[in-house]
């Protein structure tokens, strides 16, 4: 059994760049792996892993639909007829490769050879990595790619555009701290103010110049201090879901101090994140909620209570905060 200082090896141990040679057939077999409470003989692992092939192409091939002919609908169902198998080769390939890393032990005999495989303390960390990466990038990307635009439009259209006279912002700033730019809320911000500005780091800037929105433009920070002077934007957008702001030395509390310094008098500061997850009393769902609090390791969650001391502290004269369809919104004054 694994010691104590074992159990404590991070999540983080491992980074995509870490693992972008291992295949997929590769992290099928950890998983299979993880599976055996004692170590197994090659052969077993063989025939699971070729079990667990043949049947997910299956499951692949009669769950597509090929009746409208899509583009590359022929070429696909001909590869998926392909009757090709996972040879014993590939096997012995894979594991090589794996024991090399560290993920995989093999036991000898006495004549030296392998006689049975198992994984190392480090074969879970690698699988939770992979799908923390898959999880955050995969599922959290897509749902503020998909859904966060339109409910942020529903949002401030309701709660804040509803009183301007135009129904749209004069100047807007939205404030960004991720590597990976929302570009659907870029598009959406531009249609409901005149002036959008933009306050990301460099790389995240070159990718938004990109869209040819005419009405967007960066600012940046000087000594942590935004570039424009006070009471300069009617509005100030911050996902406050980020636990750092990817700017050197500057955290998310002086961000917001410093969005109630450059937005007007009379002006908004609306920042948004998640609800706590909370705890459930059930034997699967308990288990996965703990573990998708353990995967969010840069995504900081937040009560009603907590936001609205957030915007308080920061300048705010007064705060409405309020979840709206599992999203977390508030709204400073000034």
């Amino acid at each position: 059994m694994p010691d104590q200082n074992e159990n404590k090896t991070p999540m983080g141990s491992f980074s995509i760049k870490d693992i972008v040679n291992l295949s997929i057939v590769d992290m099928v077999m950890l998983q299979l792996l993880l599976k055996h409470p004692k170590p197994v003989v090659r052969h077993i692992l063989y025939n699971e892993i070729s079990q667990f092939l043949s049947k997910e192409k299956q499951k692949v091939a009669e769950s597509t639909d090929f009746s409208d002919i899509p583009a590359g609908a022929e070429k696909f169902q001909k590869f998926l007829q392909t009757n090709k198998k996972f040879s014993s080769s590939s096997l012995y390939y894979s594991l090589d490769n794996l024991e090399k890393k560290g993920l995989v032990k093999f036991n000898y005999d006495k004549k030296n050879k392998v006689e049975s495989v198992e994984s190392t303390q480090y074969t879970e960390i690698l699988i939770n990595t992979i799908l923390k990466h898959i999880i955050e990038f995969g599922l959290i990307e897509a749902e503020q790619s998909k859904f966060l635009p339109e409910i942020i439009k529903e949002v401030v259209e309701e709660k804040v555009l509803s009183d301007l006279k135009d129904k749209n912002f004069g100047t807007l700033l939205y404030i960004w701290f991720s590597n990976f730019i929302n570009v659907k809320c870029i598009n959406l911000f531009s249609t409901i103010t005149k002036n959008l500005f933009i306050l990301s780091n460099k790389e995240a800037f070159e990718n938004i110049s990109k869209l040819g929105l005419k009405n967007v433009q960066n600012t940046s920070l000087f000594n942590k201090t935004i570039r424009e002077s006070d009471n300069f934007f009617d509005g100030v957008f911050i996902p406050y879901h980020f636990r750092n702001t990817n700017f050197k030395d500057v955290s998310k509390e002086s961000i917001l101090e410093e969005a109630f310094r450059i937005v007007k008098e009379n002006g908004v500061v609306i920042i948004h994140s998640y609800t706590n997850v909370p705890d459930i009393d059930h034997a699967f769902l308990n288990i996965f909620t703990k573990w998708v609090k353990n995967i969010y390791t840069d995504i900081e969650f937040y009560s009603e209570e907590g936001f609205k001391d957030e915007l308080l502290k920061a300048g705010a004269k007064e705060a409405e905060v309020f979840e709206y369809k599992g999203h977390l919104f508030g709204i400073g004054r000034k």
